[in-house]
């Protein structure tokens, strides 16, 4: 009886450890996908097209300044490839940079209708690549980027005890719930980010809008992951 009980019980561990193999490799291929569609999904040939014709436009005008757009644009390219081929995490500081190229890039197109705030008062924090970014983008295209006149995109950070806490606000059209699941492309972008950084670093994302008023979205990111 011992004999068939301890057979059994080395069974079940193989079996276990079988399933948890399973897992790890399910995991690491989501995460794999998610990384590569988020990445692709910020190279938009509208971005692109609008980014070149910017430039074009400065070329005769003030070509000191297309010069460091041209600069801008191609560190901003160089971002999204590098984002590509790394699995690990960086720090906020660097996310930070390529959402500073990617805002001046978009500052070129919407000018005087864009005001950019930057509330940094923690950035030595690590997180997945991209994380950040494309919530600057929705909130430059989907939130002041539809309001007449425009408006403003604040980018906060700050710290707890317990946690880091990034906030990227918009005082945009904003949108429905329902609208949200309505548009594919960024909820699909969103899910992806909300996924990679459950899995990566038990970070939570967090999204509220109000019509007329703007959205908001804020990465909770836990000091101890365990």
């Amino acid at each position: 009886i011992m004999l068939l009980i301890f057979l059994f019980l080395g069974v079940k561990q193989v079996v276990m450890d079988y399933q948890a193999s399973i897992k790890n490799k399910k995991m690491k291929l989501e995460l794999e996908n998610s990384r590569i569609t988020v990445m692709l999904s910020q190279i938009q040939p509208h971005f692109l097209y609008n980014s070149l014709t910017s430039v074009m436009d400065l070329c005769d005008s003030n070509p000191k300044q297309a010069k460091a757009a041209i600069a801008d644009f191609a560190d901003y390219l160089r971002g999204n490839l590098s984002s590509l081929k790394t699995e690990n995490l960086i720090t906020f500081g660097t996310e930070l940079e390529h959402i500073e190229k990617y805002l001046k890039l978009e500052k070129l197109r919407f000018m005087d209708e864009l005001e950019i705030v930057y509330d940094i008062h923690s950035k030595d924090f690590m997180l997945p690549a991209l994380s950040v970014q494309p919530l600057v983008e929705n909130a430059v295209k989907h939130g002041v980027g539809k309001k007449i006149g425009g408006g403003t995109v604040t980018i906060h950070t700050s710290e707890t005890e317990d946690e880091y806490i990034i906030c990227v606000t918009d005082d945009g059209v904003g949108f429905t719930e329902g609208e949200y699941a309505d548009d594919g492309s960024t909820h699909v972008g969103l899910e992806n980010i909300r996924k990679r950084l459950d899995m990566m670093i038990h970070a939570e994302l967090q999204m509220e809008s109000k019509i007329g008023e703007g959205t908001k979205a804020c990465i909770l990111i836990p000091k101890r992951r365990d």
